[in-house]
């Protein structure tokens, strides 16, 4: 062979070698063991190759865009080319386990939930490549901020002492759909020194409270908690974990009846004050039931526009009033009506609202706790159990366990 024909077949012979070391040796990114963690836009412009004949490399696809990020509102998906998977791992940051499922033919492992939004995950993937090789790869990914986010409030405040018909109350900013609702419950808890037994109902389709089977023992500590954490509620994922805790106060229960016009109140079973009242007229009663306590302001303004009843017309006023306590959210408080001492312990003249004179108004607002008992008895309307000042207690156990207000 002539010596030029010899060096130029040496050199093809050379230049093959090198080109094969480079796709089958220790500078191939996805089909080596122990390697540094790659971004997951790495992994996705991955192009399997192949050798002269031989297999394709594993390719491993997690959805993620060209920055690393993937949906929070959907499962992560982890999908492989090339090979079968034998294992994924996802951690978030504190190494807490995603859970998920891996599919029967070993194509893709999928988790059981969508993702904490704006959180950084580790995804280790295990898979046995066309040749029989073994392939790990690690990913880190991030999952992308929720279209929206769903909150919720605590009820009654951290730290507060309330009266022995305070239910444990959660409000969210954005309505809750039936379908969604036990999946919602199985985030909050509720826990006390002593077991109680009690169960969640939706009063509106954006709060729903706990309340007990009977009223709290005084002296009770109480435990509220929530974890929407990665719960996926229509197009809003949760985000947030929180707890309160409040005590239980003394007993008080208060019974206003509508044919004595009297309000007995008591403390601990024992008779504190009996108050003259009056409440509401015939046209326009006090509903019936129990109500509850649920806050209280030294002044407020009342308006016959809000019961529709016009200003300036019969019956319409626009008054401040002093020491009110109230009792519901339609509308209903204990109050100072130095205007109606006359009817006080008498005659039912107001508009719903339980006038008294403006010494015993004041007396009750200094005594009164959220979430203390006030029961009407005697009058004509019945309770609206849409109301969250009348909802808790106007049903019976079994009814409050049977179904949703809302």
């Amino acid at each position: 062979m002539p010596k030029t024909r010899y060096r130029v077949a040496l050199l093809a012979v050379l230049a093959l070698a090198a080109v094969s070391a480079v796709r089958f040796g220790g500078g191939s990114q996805a089909s080596t063991s122990g390697r540094e963690a790659l971004p997951a836009a790495a992994a996705i412009r991955a192009t399997p190759t192949a050798a002269a004949g031989g297999p394709a490399e594993p390719k491993v696809s997690v959805g993620a865009d060209q920055t690393g990020t993937v949906p929070s509102d959907v499962p992560l998906r982890v999908v492989v080319a090339n090979a079968t998977l034998t294992g994924v791992a996802v951690e978030d940051p504190q190494g807490q386990a995603v859970p998920g499922d891996l599919a029967a033919d070993g194509a893709a492992w999928q988790s059981s939930e969508p993702l904490v939004p704006r959180t950084t995950y580790t995804v280790r993937v295990s898979a046995v490549g066309t040749d029989q090789r073994p392939f790990d790869q690690t990913l880190t990914v991030s999952s992308s901020a929720p279209s929206a986010v769903l909150h919720a409030t605590l009820s009654p405040g951290d730290g507060e002492v309330v009266g022995v018909g305070m239910p444990a109350v959660v409000t969210f900013d954005r309505p809750v759909a039936a379908a969604d609702r036990p999946a919602v419950e199985q985030r909050l808890s509720v826990t006390s020194n002593s077991p109680v037994e009690g169960a969640w109902r939706w009063i509106t389709p954006a709060r729903v409270h706990w309340r007990p089977a009977a009223y709290w023992q005084p002296g009770t500590e109480v435990t509220l908690h929530s974890d929407l954490r990665g719960l996926q509620i229509g197009d809003a994922s949760g985000a947030e974990e929180r707890s309160i805790h409040f005590r239980i106060g003394a007993a008080h229960l208060s019974t206003i009846d509508a044919d004595t016009h009297q309000m007995t109140v008591t403390a601990d079973g024992h008779v504190v004050k009996v108050i003259p009242v009056s409440i509401g007229q015939k046209r326009y009663p006090t509903h019936n039931g129990v109500h509850l306590t649920l806050e209280k302001s030294s002044q407020v303004t009342m308006d016959s526009t809000t019961i529709g009843i016009p200003r300036d017309g019969p019956g319409g006023y626009y008054r401040k009033v002093a020491w009110a306590t109230r009792l519901s959210y339609s509308g209903t408080f204990v109050h100072a009506a130095p205007w109606s001492v006359w009817a006080q312990g008498k005659q039912n003249v107001s508009h719903g609202c339980i006038n008294a004179s403006t010494a015993d108004a004041k007396w009750f607002y200094d005594f009164t706790q959220r979430g203390d008992v006030v029961d009407v008895v005697n009058s004509t309307a019945k309770p609206k159990l849409y109301d969250p000042g009348m909802s808790d207690w106007n049903l019976s156990w079994e009814q409050w366990k049977s179904g949703d207000t809302a």
